[in-house]
Parts: structure tokens; sequence; C-alpha cells
């Protein structure tokens, strides 16, 4: 389950952050948590639970308790402060770095930034980005779509005609995300799926070549990502294979440790795939919803067998 890394010269370019210390090695080092840290009680001397390896927001809270502190005592806690494992510190509300903090940051080599954000808002901002870019990560070699709001996975061996079937679900008003591979992150315990930039927009389409979607179907007929919710299996259509035929099965795919339900479709020339995948996934949403058409046929048989043999 690899994941990304990010450097706070990253994270502070991305925020348009201003660099009052830190050497180059200072600002390469990586960030592990997407979480911050508010270190009042750091500063004040209690460290019980203190996680250095979170980036430190000091505001104006903070800055009351800088200043009831005696010079050598602060000194050294934000000597403290700026451990080895602190990815660095930043100055919210465009305050002004304090003198103690400066100078421990500098005789450290902790990474000092300066933000003219509110307190509150960079640390949502950060904790929204670094959830995004830590995220645990993959890829797949599938087409995904969003079909009645619900994204949905076809995967299959190569030339089973996911992308013409993926243009036949396009054609009927569905959007896509991704054709061929699908880039997938979980984030925040959600699966969520989009398309390499190189080939955003794109489908290749065997005998045609590459096609723009957007440009041809409209900018409506793409998306950017989608959260994953279901996944179809293409396989032949083999006449020798049992089938399944009320649906009690309970398939699933496994991505980052993360289940989705799935069903197994073959596909022939003599079905039309695209308006069979769509009554797969209105059946997932039902199912979703607390309907389950095949326990409710078997419901229904029961209760006619129970009258057949006079109730009892």
């Amino acid at each position: 389950m690899p994941s990304n890394t990010v450097t706070m010269m990253e994270l502070a370019a991305h925020f348009g952050m201003k660099t009052l210390v830190g050497s180059i090695k200072a600002l390469s080092r990586t960030i592990a948590a997407p979480e911050t840290d508010r270190p009042g009680p750091e500063i004040m001397g209690f460290w019980t639970d203190h996680e250095p390896q979170r980036i430190s927001l000091i505001g104006n809270k903070e800055m009351s308790l800088i200043s009831m502190i005696e010079p050598d005592e602060l000194y050294k806690n934000f000597e403290k402060l700026c451990d080895p494992a602190c990815p660095g510190i930043v100055i919210c509300q465009g305050l002004e770095c304090p003198k103690a903090l400066f100078e421990a940051a500098t005789k450290k080599d902790c990474a000092v930034f300066s933000t003219k954000s509110g307190t509150s808002h960079i640390q949502y901002d950060i904790l929204d980005y670094l959830s995004n870019r830590l995220a645990p990560h993959t890829t797949l070699h599938a087409c995904f779509l969003e079909l009645y709001g619900m994204g949905t996975l076809l995967i299959g061996d190569s030339g089973i005609g996911k992308s013409e079937i993926s243009l036949d679900l396009i054609k009927r008003g569905h959007r896509l995300v991704a054709d061929d591979m699908v880039e997938i992150s979980l984030i925040k315990g959600t699966l969520v799926g989009k398309c390499p930039d190189v080939l955003k927009g794109m489908m290749e389409v065997r005998g045609i070549g590459v096609i723009d979607v957007g440009r041809m179907f409209g900018i409506n007929a793409t998306k950017a990502s989608a959260n994953i919710d279901y996944a179809i299996n293409l396989v032949p259509f083999d006449k020798s294979k049992p089938m399944e035929r009320l649906g009690m099965r309970n398939d699933h795919i496994e991505i980052l440790g993360v289940k989705r339900p799935m069903v197994e479709l073959p596909v022939s020339a003599a079905r039309s795939m695209a308006q069979i995948i769509e009554a797969a996934v209105t059946n997932f949403k039902l199912k979703d919803y607390g309907y389950d058409s095949s326990y409710e046929f078997q419901r229904r048989f029961m209760e006619i067998n129970r009258r057949n043999s006079g109730g009892r």
C-alpha cells in the first residue's frame, strides 16, 4: 500500500508561505502525518501528548502564551519543539516570528514559515491537502465511469470490450472518469479514482484510435474524479459455465484493503451490455437502500410453497 511523500518546501509553495528559517535540508524534510498541532501546552513546557511528527501552527492563542513565559524558559521549550522529527512550524495570520523561536529554529535547523491565513483556515486546508497527497494509492487496469451518480469500475481481460461498452454508456448520458488506467487513492477511508493527467478525457477505441470524449460528447460527458462504489467484472460468455440466475451471490473486489460490491457479467454480441450494466448498478443502489430483489423472490417463493402446503 504505497503512499506519496510531501516536503515542507512543496507545502509552503502550494500555500504561498514565506520562508523565515530553514536550510535546503530543513525545507526538504518530508511530512509523515496530515494532521497539524497547536503547540500551546508545549510552549508552556508540557510535553505529555506531544506528537513531534506533526506540523506546528502558531496563532494568536499561542502568541498570548508566549508573552507570559520567561525568555530563557521559552527558548528551551522552542528548542525542544524544533525536534529533528518536526517537519516545520507555521506562524499564521501574518504574526511576527518570536525572537526565541527564530533563534531556536536557526540553531536546530528547523523550517519556519509565515502565512497571512487564519490559523483555523490553514489548519483545515493543510489537512485536506495532505490527506490527498499522502493517501495510499495504486493503479488498476480498468475503465471507470459514473453511472447514476455512482462510481463504477469496469474490469476484465484486455480485449473484452471495456472501452467500447464504456462508449455506449457515455452515449446514454453517463460520465467517463478514466479509460484503461485508473489511479486509486484511499482518502479518509474512501476509495477515490481518477485518470492520469495525460489521459484525461481521452479514450482508446479499437479501429478508431484515441478520441477526445469531452469534445465529442460535451464537457458533461467527463469527470475529473469519483468515489469508487461498485465494480463490474466483464468475462467472455461461455455456455458451458453455470451462470448466476437468482443473484444470491455477494461478490466483492478488494482495493487497498477496502471491499466494494462486484458482479460478474458475461459479454456476448447478442447482449446489450450498456443496458445490463445500467440494470446492475441500479440493483446495487437498491441493495444499498435495503431492498434485495433476489431475497424478495425467495420470500415470495417460500410464501407460495407455504400456501400450497396448507399453511403448515
